[in-house]
């Protein structure tokens, strides 16, 4: 049995201070570490304009269409993270949710003049469309817009101007073949879909020039002149 003398007594307790006071410097130099680094997150989430670039593009959906919109918020995102308010991750998401909301504002657009609720023309519509495609790729919905878009402006302008191009000229210039063509034709429209070509614009298309071919059918009947 070892014999605890006075001098072991002493070198005992001075170990059991000298462990004591290293694991307090340790737990000091730990909770300081920790408070440095928590200064360090909140330095960085201090400066960055993340939240305030999200909200512009949230705003961007309540707003007037403005095709300058895009690039405009695009550059603002770039310049962010050239100048390191934002990172990679950040930009990739910000760029994919402006590119979402613009891309249906784009399409919102191509409805309203397909509905006949708006003053844009064909053109600005389809130019539009084409710079979406220059930001996406081509996609089946840009696809899907202007095809209808240009068969809107076929059966409200293009055909009705064949039409009458073939009975101005007098029952001299009269076919079957281009009559019957013409009546299934302007009967269908098969290439606009059924939502748009029910509109009055459309309806009343057909009623005029059904009527007019129907009239010049007659008029060569009763003219009784021979067809080409």
């Amino acid at each position: 049995m070892i014999k605890i003398t006075e001098k072991n007594r002493s070198l005992v307790f001075l170990a059991a201070t000298m462990i004591i006071g290293v694991l307090i410097v340790g737990v000091l130099i730990l909770v300081e570490n920790n408070d440095v680094q928590g200064v360090e997150i909140i330095d960085e989430q201090a400066n960055t304009n993340f939240k305030d670039l999200e909200n512009k593009i949230d705003i961007l959906k309540n707003q007037n269409f403005d095709p300058n919109s895009y690039n405009t918020l695009a550059t603002a995102i770039d310049a962010s993270y050239e100048q390191g308010l934002i990172n990679s991750s950040a930009k990739a998401n910000l760029i994919s949710n402006l590119t979402t909301v613009y891309s249906n504002l784009v399409y919102n657009r191509c409805e309203f003049y397909l509905t006949g609720n708006t003053m844009n023309t064909s053109t600005d519509v389809l130019n539009w469309l084409s710079q979406l495609e220059s930001i996406t790729s081509r996609n089946s919905s840009i696809d899907y817009y202007r095809g209808q878009i240009n068969a809107y402006i076929y059966y409200s302008e293009t055909l009705p101007n064949k039409v009458d191009s073939f009975i101005s000229p007098g029952i001299t210039n009269y076919n079957d073949t281009l009559y019957y063509s013409f009546k299934n034709e302007i009967d269908n429209m098969p290439k606009l879909q059924p939502k748009y070509r029910a509109k009055p614009l459309f309806n009343n298309i057909k009623t005029r020039l059904i009527n007019e071919l129907a009239q010049f059918n007659t008029d060569w009947a009763t003219a009784g002149v021979p067809t080409e």
